[in-house]
């Protein structure tokens, strides 16, 4: 697929799952929700049976479901502190350990088959994954880079909603085969917690964050806390709201498909058990694939695509009375959802503050779990109260999805229309970048470039994670169609026939790099007429001179008689240069200190001989 091409030799999935710290890590978590949805399944079965009557059946799942929810609000506050003091490696190993003494007890819970008894384990269970939970998630951004952070928590979300649906699946069967030895059934559970536990054994070391904040006995004054550092950071508020509104949907989903089951598509509870596993296995590949897109860095730009994709594939959901169509339409909104959560979770991990990680995915969790209980609060307000059926609800939500993406997108215009131009890009371009290591993560630098076609903006601006901001000609800037683009973008027109205007251009150009972003420009001035780098004019010198910054060049070859070049020839006079054509971009190491506009041209030039990349 076009997504792989992008994965370099020392990045991708293949050497994220040849990490064995990071298989042993992920089978530890994996394990550890196979484990606790087995358990759960089967305290639900048991709960029916042992009811005298169906309405005590559905109280006793009822008060299942809060008591798995209940360790999540009322602890959260020590989890996030314990994770911010100690060595999160050895948290999960000690909470591993845990479950393996909670696995003990339920086994004299399933042959007492008292519902008190089960419930009870049922709470230490979630207890366990309640201080789990965020050392799962902080552990990620300390056991490897930015580069390989989505792509983590792409396989952390599959193997999540995998454990779900199979542990799910094998209590039923666990169940239905050894209902009437409950030792067995115990043992089981107790030999998966043991395996975990000795997995998590391998799970790669990392020192404490080393939080010096006063222990909260109080475990809501963390969260509260929490919420205050949250406030003060905007971009991490909005990514736990988004968050919590994934679980909100993902929760009235899976209460509304039951419903919709018997209201809507008039099935059996077998087929709607097939439609809330199409929605996880669709989480799944979406939350594996937004791994693969966002490549090397984390790509905000999925948000918005996530959330437009969920709406339109929600609205027709709650329309259809078509059993297949709705198993296509169920995993085309997990899927989408995927591409949504994952490069929030894996922003929210980056960002956060190393010494309150702990902190702040503790506050997420708690808002995830309040998002959880509010859509059964909405489910039954909108379905009891108001008479809709599950199906207007699904499309409700779906409509509800669309204004979401209206307002993501006036939240992150700027990175919305940097994602669409990635997609233009890698459908038109086949792109070669070599040194992409050269451009800086962070502080101010300008890129230089040669300038061959009109496509040059766009293909030097995907080198980085970063938004550079381009130096381009007036004239240019309001082209018809792309000017739109250009002013979300911030690019800082010159009008060449302006004096001043320029000196004012080249003036904010250098403030932009003073304050620690790029800047990129193309010093020949214009676009190559002969296929040849033309000389470097001299505006670079005044934007960059004294600043200490580096000038970071780039060289671009492969479109010399592309349409949107210079040369001559039609739409159609070379599909082959028209249709994908290879385009190779060279980074070269940064330079420092005066140079002159001859000099950094040859060095340019020299890039062009260099060897080729890989493809992005």
């Amino acid at each position: 697929m076009l997504f792989f091409e992008r994965m370099s030799n020392s990045t991708g999935y293949r050497p994220l799952l040849g990490d064995s710290r990071f298989q042993a890590f992920l089978w530890t978590q994996f394990l550890g929700a196979f484990n606790d949805n087995v358990y759960k399944m089967i305290v639900s079965i048991l709960a029916v049976r042992i009811a005298s009557d169906s309405s005590l059946g559905s109280r006793y799942l009822a008060l299942a479901g809060a008591v798995f929810v209940l360790p999540f609000l009322l602890f959260a506050g020590y989890a996030g502190q314990i994770a911010d003091r100690f060595s999160k490696t050895r948290v999960l190993q000690v909470t591993k350990s845990f479950e393996i003494v909670v696995m003990l007890i339920g086994m004299i819970a399933l042959v007492s088959a008292r519902i008190d008894l089960l419930l009870a384990v049922l709470f230490l269970l979630a207890l366990q994954a309640n201080f789990f939970s965020p050392a799962k998630y902080a552990i990620l951004p300390e056991m490897m880079g930015e580069d390989q952070l989505s792509r983590a928590n792409g396989l952390l979300e599959l193997t999540t909603f995998v454990a779900i649906v199979v542990g799910t699946s094998f209590g039923t069967f666990l169940f239905a085969r050894w209902s009437d030895q409950p030792l067995l059934m115990g043992g089981t559970l107790l030999a998966i917690a043991v395996i975990a536990s000795l997995l998590s054994l391998h799970i790669r070391k990392v020192p404490a964050a080393g939080s010096r904040e006063p222990f909260r006995w109080n475990p809501f004054r963390e969260v509260i806390a929490g919420a205050r550092d949250l406030r003060a950071q905007p971009p991490l508020a909005m990514s736990v709201l988004g968050i919590s509104w994934f679980w909100f949907v993902g929760g009235l989903f899976q209460l509304a498909l039951i419903l919709a089951g018997k209201e809507v598509l008039h099935v059996s509870e077998t087929q709607v058990g097939f439609l809330v596993t199409a929605l996880a296995a669709g989480i799944g590949v979406g939350s594996v694939t937004a791994g693969a897109i966002s490549g090397d860095h984390i790509e905000l730009g999925l948000v918005p695509l996530g959330s437009l994709l969920m709406g339109l594939f929600s609205i027709p959901l709650g329309l259809t009375h078509n059993y297949t169509f709705a198993l296509i339409l169920l995993a085309g909104v997990g899927f989408s959802a995927g591409l949504f959560a994952v490069p929030l979770n894996a922003y929210l991990q980056e960002h956060a503050d190393p010494k309150l990680k702990g902190r702040i995915l503790t506050t997420n969790n708690f808002a995830n779990m309040l998002g959880v209980i509010l859509a059964s609060g909405v489910l039954w307000l909108l379905h009891d109260e108001f008479g809709w059926n599950a199906g207007i609800i699904l499309s409700a939500v779906g409509s509800v999805m669309l204004l979401g993406t209206i307002y993501i997108v006036r939240l992150l215009p700027d990175i919305t229309v940097r994602f669409i131009l990635w997609c233009a890009m890698v459908t038109f371009f086949r792109v070669r970048v070599q040194g992409r290591e050269n451009i800086p993560r962070t502080g101010g630098g300008l890129l230089v470039s040669n300038h061959i076609s009109y496509a040059d903006s766009v293909l030097v601006g995907q080198c980085t994670p970063r938004i550079p901001r381009f130096l381009m000609w007036r004239p240019i800037f309001n082209t018809p169609g792309l000017k739109f683009f250009f002013e979300v973008l911030h690019a800082i027109p010159i009008n060449a026939e302006s004096p001043k205007n320029t000196i004012r251009a080249l003036r904010e150009a250098r403030a932009v790099i003073e304050s620690g972003e790029l800047v990129a420009i193309f010093p020949e001035g214009f676009i190559t007429r002969s296929g040849e780098t033309e000389p470097f004019q001299r505006g670079f010198e005044r934007i960059i001179d004294g600043l200490g910054t580096p000038i970071i060049p780039m060289y671009v070859t492969g479109l010399w008689g592309h349409p949107l070049s210079t040369k001559g020839g039609g739409i159609f006079s070379s599909w082959e240069k028209l249709w994908r054509p290879i385009v190779d971009i060279k980074v070269g190491e940064p330079v420092y200190g005066p140079i002159s506009p001859a000099d950094l041209r040859e060095i340019v030039l020299h890039l062009a001989t260099s060897q080729t990349g890989s493809l992005v």
